[in-house]
């Protein structure tokens, strides 16, 4: 009965192809991981650039018997936003803005208080607004077809249809 001796030459090749394999995973890895960059911040954009969905009569009927209505960031954590509303036309009339005050508190933002008919910072009781947020950032709205639309990623302090 003849033995044989030493490696076999087939476990010898599949032994070096995985290695070579191997090598060349890691390779590419690291070639993909140079090539995506080094910035820790990622860019999330989901969605529309707008906030949709909101029926303007309903949400007008709303503010005009239990004021103010916020929303919370959709987005990051850090942008929610009011909503009030004047007049009886829901297709004008609008007042939206972000409730963080301009140069405020991180994590500080504007709560309505009834009694008082205005937003203040709770951060700093001193930081007063009245109620069509004038002196905070004012976001982009328009009414198509009853359905109130609020633009999200505009945060230049431009409001369209005073």
């Amino acid at each position: 009965m003849p033995s044989q001796k030493g490696v076999n030459r087939s476990a010898l090749r599949a032994g070096i192809i995985g290695i070579v394999g191997l090598g060349l995973t890691i390779g590419l890895m690291v070639l993909m991981l140079r090539a995506a960059g080094t910035s820790t911040e990622i860019d999330v954009r989901l969605g529309d650039v707008d906030f949709r969905g909101i029926e303007a009569d309903n949400l007008a009927d709303e503010i005009s018997k239990n004021g103010p209505v916020p929303f919370p960031d959709l987005v990051g954590g850090d942008r929610p936003i009011w909503v009030n509303h004047f007049g009886d036309d829901s297709a004008t009339g609008w007042f939206v803005f972000l409730a963080k005050v301009p140069n405020g508190e991180a994590g500080c933002f504007v709560q309505w208080v009834e009694q008082e008919s205005m937003f203040i910072d709770f951060c700093d009781s001193n930081n007063r607004f009245p109620p069509n947020g004038d002196g905070l950032e004012s976001l982009a709205w328009e009414v198509t077809d009853n359905e109130l639309r609020i633009e999200i990623n505009d945060l230049s302090g431009i409001s369209s249809n005073d």
